[in-house]
């Protein structure tokens, strides 16, 4: 089935349904949060039930978005005529099980599953949110600034700020008409990039003291540990970790910026590129997943071999990040 077909058909059971519950991803971002939180509140223009289930709580940075004191964290109540899955990739990275509802996945990962009974998935996508406003503005959906100021949020998310190679034209034309419906492009950058906590400068003193690099300096890796966590009194949860991964970033040399965040029982590891390294291929040989630039995979080792396993899987899959220069 086309592309268009599906949006055309997932935007008919959106308004036939009189209710919808709609749910993102595990440790949800500012793409899946401001999509369903746009998506949600269309709907309630529309006068549905429609409410936001999370199984992890709601990243701090982004509880300043219109409306994102009313997700729910937990479980979807039985009962809900349509549930929407948004950017979950896999059933299972929901948290969520899919019950007697009818079901709609919407995803731009390109190792996405069509698990529901109809799936969008559109892998050359800057965001879902790019796809929600399409489906909104294509179908006669409700709109406003609060809508509006969600979608432009989850795009600028996903895109790093307009900065990553996903940053393609139609993500900037959305962006625009964005602006336009009500969206302040100076109010969504406070909200995702300037909103930290002092506790998060202590954090990022700690990381930047943990930075090893491979032999090139193309390649840098910080460690967030426990410890630090509860020297400061902060959770892992109510932590945006994306400003340290930037500034790492934004080094000369560096290609691939690595954070390995302790867990239990390993490491969470989150990976950003700059330009020509794919860390989404080197979560994906890690059991995870991601975008080009934007990825993630966890791994069951100790902290000096995760290290160099990972080190040494990025060399051979990428070998140019060895030479020197």
């Amino acid at each position: 089935m086309r592309n268009l077909e599906i949006k055309k058909k997932i935007a008919e059971k959106l308004k036939k349904s009189k209710s919808v519950a709609i749910t993102c991803h595990l440790r949800p971002d500012g793409d899946c949060i401001g999509t369903a939180l746009a998506l949600m509140l269309s709907l309630r223009e529309m006068g549905k039930i429609a409410d936001v289930f999370n199984v992890d709580t709601t990243p701090r940075f982004l509880k300043k978005l219109p409306a994102a004191g009313e997700i729910k964290i937990g479980k979807i109540p039985e009962g809900f005529e349509c549930i929407v899955f948004m950017e979950t990739s896999a059933l299972e990275r929901s948290g969520q099980t899919r019950g007697s509802s009818f079901t709609i996945h919407i995803d731009h990962h390109r190792t996405s599953e069509s698990f529901a009974d109809l799936n969008w998935i559109e892998a050359d996508r800057s965001s879902v949110g790019e796809m929600i406003f399409e489906l909104l503005m294509e179908n006669n959906f409700p709109f406003n600034k609060d809508i509006a100021t969600c979608l432009y949020a989850a795009i600028f998310s996903d895109t790093g700020g307009f900065r990553f190679s996903n940053t393609t034209p139609r993500a900037l034309k959305y962006a625009s008409l964005l602006v336009e419906a009500g969206a302040q492009p100076n109010k969504v950058s406070r909200i995702l990039l300037e909103n930290h906590k002092e506790e998060e400068l202590l954090l990022l003193r700690r990381i930047l003291d943990t930075l090893k690099f491979n032999e090139s300096h193309k390649i840098v890796a910080g460690f967030l540990m426990r410890d630090f966590l509860r020297e400061i009194s902060i959770d892992l949860h109510d932590l945006e970790t994306e400003f340290i991964m930037n500034i790492l970033r934004a080094v000369d040399k560096v290609e691939v910026v690595l954070l390995f965040k302790e867990l239990e029982d390993g490491y969470r590891v989150s990976l950003r590129s700059k330009s020509n390294v794919d860390v989404g291929k080197i979560a994906e040989y890690f059991g995870g997943g991601g975008h080009p630039q934007a990825a993630g995979f966890s791994i069951n080792l100790s902290k000096d071999e995760a290290l160099t396993t990972v080190f040494k899987t990025i060399e051979e899959m990428f070998p140019w990040v060895k030479k020197q220069g």
